[in-house]
């Protein structure tokens, strides 16, 4: 092993994060007198010491706390059963403020961990908006395509959607909004109709605003639709309406 491993083990040393055979090895590599290592140690429990005192408090989950407070009280009871180097902290006081610096620096870091995930997520979601808006803008560039707009039906009057409907493609999009959310055996299916035939044109759930982006399935040649609607039906659709109707719009 070089010697800028070990001065690397002497940051973890600081904080308390070696263990096993590793920290076997660095207390030996001590033990030997090593007087550049002694040194980074000094500078990584000052700078800790200064790190932590500079940190606002943030208060762990109670479950958090009795687990790191138990293992706290366990390597103190340790200690007390076995001598420290002579560079080692001292066992007590000191012991429990180096001990209460990696939990306050700990739970800063999943503190900080739990953030970055939570912006990654809404970067995801933005994007996956992005790459819809554009899918939209797209569609809507064909000539082809009609705009076809639903209205609620009461008492889900409150929903409504737009359809973007290519007759001759017999492909759709469609983007909803204010619908109710459905329970798990149930979902929404949309309907082409043709006079008194209505054809299946897809099922699709919404999310907590009642919005969905829906991208119908290629539909079977027929007749052209001149109406399209919206049913509650059992989830994963069925071949003829049974549901009440909460959407309904023509061409």
């Amino acid at each position: 092993m070089n010697h800028d491993e070990w001065l690397e083990r002497a940051e973890l040393y600081a904080a308390g994060a070696l263990d096993g055979e590793e920290l076997r090895d660095f207390d030996n590599h001590l033990a030997r007198g090593c007087a550049e290592c002694e040194e980074r140690l000094e500078h990584c429990r000052e700078a800790l010491a200064q790190a932590a005192a500079s940190l606002e408090p943030v208060a762990p989950p109670p479950r958090v706390k009795a687990e790191l407070l138990r293992r706290i009280g366990a390597e103190s009871h340790a200690a007390n059963k076995a001598r420290r180097l002579a560079w080692s902290w001292p066992v007590g006081v000191g012991a429990l403020a180096a001990a209460g610096l990696v939990v306050v620096l700990s739970w800063q870091l999943i503190d900080t961990r739990k953030k970055l995930d939570d912006a990654q997520n809404k970067l995801g979601v933005l994007a996956s908006e992005e790459a819809q808006h554009k899918e939209v803008m797209e569609f809507l560039s064909n000539p082809q395509v009609r705009i076809v707009s639903l209205a609620g039906v009461p008492p889900s009057s409150a929903g409504k959607a737009q359809l973007m409907w290519d007759p001759v493609a017999r492909k759709g999009i469609l983007m909803t909004a204010g619908l109710p959310q459905t329970p798990a055996e149930k979902a929404y299916e949309l309907w082409g109709l043709a006079g008194s035939e209505a054809v299946p044109a897809g099922v699709f759930t919404v999310n907590e605003q009642g919005q969905v982006v829906f991208r119908l399935p290629k539909l079977p040649e027929a007749q052209p639709f001149d109406k399209f609607a919206v049913t509650l039906e059992p989830a994963g659709g069925v071949p003829k309406a049974t549901g009440p109707v909460v959407l309904v719009g023509g061409l």
